[in-house]
């Protein structure tokens, strides 16, 4: 009983899943054959030293830089600043933007210990000040999560870049307060993108 309550605890801490759900997870995986188990338990094991960050954007990469920023397609002078990864995964899916991103890695959130230096901001600075050396014409989107943290993160921002003179635009209210960019439907991260002020 100790492995199987072990499991469950560990399935627990994931989002989204409690207790009865990670219960869930768990039974399931006995059904697995251990060919299955085996290589489920590799591909933890690997986790940590098999993924790559890309150096620019924090994004998942194959190589120092991911295949977004290392694209000759997209607009590497409109940054899309958004929270996590799967933010910008959602933003992806609409195919309407073809500029780059810039992965916080989180958002402001002092009650939890979430302060500004914890997330790539000093990184976004001298990515946006590197950049401007070549160019005056950059855009910064504020794609963050329109809930409080996501507010008072763009908020700071808006702030830490106001000095580099560049454009800062936030995503369009197409999104509804409160909700997160990971679960918003492809027409409306798509309108939110076309229409951002």
């Amino acid at each position: 009983m100790d492995k199987f309550k072990k499991l469950t605890d560990f399935f627990s801490k994931l989002p989204s899943i409690g207790p009865r759900q990670a219960t869930r997870l768990v039974l399931a995986m006995l059904n697995w054959d251990k060919e299955e188990l085996d290589e489920f338990a590799r591909s933890i094991v690997n986790l940590r030293s098999g993924i790559l960050f890309c150096s620019q954007c924090f994004n998942f990469a194959e190589n120092v830089k991911c295949a977004i920023c290392s694209s000759s397609r997209r607009d590497q002078t409109r940054i899309a600043v958004v929270e996590k990864i799967t933010d910008l995964q959602s933003m992806e899916k609409p195919g309407v933007y073809q500029g780059v991103y810039h992965v916080l890695g989180g958002a402001v959130n002092p009650a939890e210990g979430i302060l500004p230096e914890r997330l790539k901001i000093a990184e976004l600075k001298s990515r946006v000040m590197n950049l401007r050396k070549l160019t005056p014409d950059i855009e910064v989107i504020l794609a963050t999560n329109p809930n409080a943290e996501g507010e008072t993160t763009a908020l700071y921002l808006e702030e830490e870049l106001k000095p580099l003179d560049i454009k800062i635009t936030r995503l369009a209210r197409g999104l509804a307060a409160g909700s997160s960019l990971e679960y918003a439907d492809e027409v409306t991260l798509a309108n939110a993108l076309k229409h951002r002020r």
